[in-house]
């Protein structure tokens, strides 16, 4: 339940065409993945988050020579587990009675930042995770709880991905753990893991300059390697 203002903090990624992709038109997995890939054109590299992380690795699955890269960031590419599948299921019907405020504010808020994250700071982004959930509503909550709540496992598109991938995870998160990540990235020799302090599930508005750093260092290393197997 987050929109473009999850990246206001990090802003554009320098040297590429920077295109935010919404993934709130359905209640499937599949179908948003399909959606990106018509209307961003071109080779991609996915800088997925969270939800957008699990949209990425179907586009690997469906489409996996328009990648060139991914980046998977605070995620889990596992089929849902059966205890959040049920949690999902009992969250739908209370925002179904007119609870979302109820629902972001006390239910998903709390799982969502570091220790370190305090002050006016961590102020700022619960009252910002709020706005977002909220402006985005109702309709949009439902169709990503049942797609998260019915999404495929997606482990084996690392392991079969030709492309580099960058793993990323903040130290504190305790909605996707560190070692889903490491796991994740153990999965293919193409992986690079990252891992970045005080930061919990949402590291682009706790930690936006190490996020964006880690990112451009691994793309920086891309376009070396790239280059090297086009003049070898």
């Amino acid at each position: 339940m987050c929109d473009h203002r999850l990246w206001q903090d990090v802003g554009p990624i320098d040297a590429y065409p920077n295109v935010f992709a919404a993934i709130t038109q359905s209640d499937s997995i599949e179908a948003l993945a399909q959606n990106v890939l018509k209307t961003v054109e071109g080779p991609i590299i996915p800088v997925g988050f969270s939800m957008g992380a699990i949209v990425s690795l179907m586009m690997a699955k469906l489409a996996p020579e328009r990648l060139v890269g991914m980046v998977l960031s605070s995620t889990n590419c596992t089929a849902d587990l059966p205890e959040r599948s049920a949690a999902r299921l009992s969250q739908q019907a209370h925002v179904k009675d007119g609870r979302l405020s109820a629902i972001v504010r006390d239910e998903l808020k709390p799982h969502y930042l570091s220790p370190a994250t305090q002050g006016q700071k961590r102020a700022q982004i619960l009252d910002l995770t709020l706005e977002m959930g909220l402006a985005l509503g109702q309709d949009v909550f439902l169709r990503q709880s049942e797609a998260l709540r019915t999404r495929p496992a997606l482990c084996n598109v690392i392991n079969n991905f030709a492309g580099p991938i960058l793993v990323l995870a903040g130290a504190d998160d305790s909605l996707c753990p560190p070692a889903w990540h490491t796991a994740m990235a153990a999965r293919t020799s193409r992986a690079n893991f990252v891992e970045i302090e005080g930061a919990g599930h949402l590291v682009p508005l706790e930690q936006p300059a190490a996020f964006k750093q880690a990112i451009s260092t691994w793309l920086t290393n891309l376009q070396a390697t790239l280059k090297q197997e086009m003049n070898a």
